[in-house]
């Protein structure tokens, strides 16, 4: 099938990410051969919790970044551009305000999808290139959401969403800096009551279900263990981390300062030293919960998945 230059980015609550990439398929598979790729930590949902509105830095801040992204893509030739909006521009009241200025500021058309479209497209990104084995879980641990997605045979069998952010829960539970004890011990209560739900995956989860994970949290809890100083595709993709290993990093972050956890840590400066800790232990609930000592880590996710939807979209018209 042809080749096409396409773009897309995914507004995340804590993280946008620009990829451009020139994308074929060979064999049923897809090939993206990235051009560039750009993730920026705009912080759009931080204050969400609060009042479902975003506040005007975040918002400031998510309009200058577009804009870059915009400037960025017209030096390419692309033959489209998708933009997906995710669990802050779902809930915000005044995401409008947001989505007009987009388009008038920098010319970027948002489409906001469902937490079941979200999970499907974070699927295609995610096994885009790992040999999908005949059972697997896959999470997304997001600013705002954390999604589920069991698949069977290549197919997805279930998904599910939960209010399990980063961002959502660092602002409502972690008011001390380190985190107080009972602050730790709420959140974590929180944190197993709402995978409660999740827990009907273990009827689907057998000997042979590899487990694997996605997004800013998991890649760099990857990067701190293998002690990168700043993100790196081909040592972080296709790495594991292990139970042991989650739990040893989850009592360390927790007990220290957000200023010694980057001095221990230094790919950590890109503005995740606050909201690790509440990522780590949303990791480690949901491995101990359903069973799994390792997990393996994919460095790609929606925006790959949004480039192939867009690619599959684009050859239907052609």
């Amino acid at each position: 099938m042809s080749s096409r230059i396409l773009a897309s980015i995914d507004i995340g609550t804590n993280t946008f990410r620009l990829l451009i990439s020139d994308v074929h398929k060979e064999n049923d598979q897809f090939i993206i051969n990235e051009l560039h790729s750009e993730r920026v930590i705009t912080r759009l949902g931080e204050g969400l919790s609060d009042n479902n509105l975003l506040k005007e830095e975040g918002i400031e801040g998510g309009i200058k970044t577009l804009k870059g992204f915009s400037r960025t893509i017209s030096r390419y030739n692309v033959s489209g551009v998708s933009v997906i909006g995710t669990s802050a521009l779902r809930e915000a009241e005044n995401k409008d305000i947001f989505i007009k200025r987009a388009k008038e500021e920098a010319g970027i058309d948002i489409e906001i999808v469902s937490e079941e479209e979200e999970a499907k497209l974070t699927a295609m990104g995610m096994t885009m290139d790992i040999p999908v084995p005949e059972s697997s879980l896959l999470i997304d641990i997001g600013g705002g959401s954390t999604e589920f997605i069991f698949m069977n045979n290549g197919n997805i069998r279930k998904i599910k969403s939960l209010k399990l952010g980063v961002v959502y829960l660092t602002e409502k539970y972690l008011k001390n800096d380190p985190p107080a004890t009972e602050e730790l011990m709420i959140m974590n209560e929180y944190i197993t009551k709402m995978l409660d739900s999740a827990m009907e995956f273990k009827n689907l989860i057998t000997g042979d279900t590899i487990f694997i994970g996605t997004a800013g949290t998991i890649t760099t809890l990857s990067a701190m263990l293998q002690g990168l100083d700043k993100h790196d595709h081909k040592k972080i993709h296709m790495s594991t981390i292990s139970l042991d290993a989650v739990k040893k990093v989850y009592e360390e972050v927790s007990r220290i300062s957000i200023k010694e956890r980057a001095e221990i840590y230094p790919v950590l400066l890109d503005r995740r030293m606050d909201i690790i800790v509440s990522g780590v232990l949303i990791l480690k609930t949901i491995m101990m919960g359903l069973g799994f000592d390792e997990l393996m880590v994919s460095d790609y996710g929606l925006r790959e998945g949004i480039i192939i939807d867009l690619y599959e979209r684009i050859q239907e018209c052609a």
